[in-house]
């Protein structure tokens, strides 16, 4: 395994994710709508909101820590294997995200309904998709000066 792949490793994981994110999302405002009388205008609210805060978040936040991953990735010294893909420390943050997603379901109607947490998924996943395309751009290469 090259460096490359885990780039694109990375990448389509975020990618992936950050869609499956945005379809449970979508799935959410629809139960929202259907079970909890949300309403159109909390629907448009809340769909606006998520895209603003994804892109974002995703442009700002997370595209830092995708750099900071590939420079990372760059700097593994000997032969690569798909666990460097992420440092041990980011599978901890995973495992958090996916309690902190369970918790959001459970708890939703404390937190304005499914409409709220549908705009938190979509948020995050759009969010991800957005930092996902860090991974796939080439870096610029410092420019050779050559001496005199």
């Amino acid at each position: 395994m090259n460096k490359h792949s885990l780039y694109a490793l990375a990448g389509s994981i975020w990618g992936l994710v950050g869609l499956f994110l945005m379809i449970r999302g979508v799935m959410m405002y629809q139960v929202a709508l259907e079970t909890q009388n949300a309403t159109q205008t909390a629907l448009a609210i809340a769909i606006a909101l998520s895209i603003i805060m994804g892109v974002a978040k995703g442009r700002f936040v997370l595209s830092k820590t995708a750099r900071r991953n590939k420079t990372r990735i760059e700097n593994i010294e000997g032969p690569l294997k798909v666990h460097h893909v992420y440092a041990k420390s980011f599978y901890f943050l995973i495992a958090g995200m996916i309690l902190l997603g369970v918790s959001l379901r459970a708890f939703n109607e404390y937190l304005g309904g499914y409409v709220v947490v549908g705009a938190i998924y979509c948020g995050i996943g759009l969010a991800l998709m957005v930092s996902s395309l860090t991974y796939w751009k080439r870096e610029p290469q410092p420019a050779v000066v050559e001496n005199p």
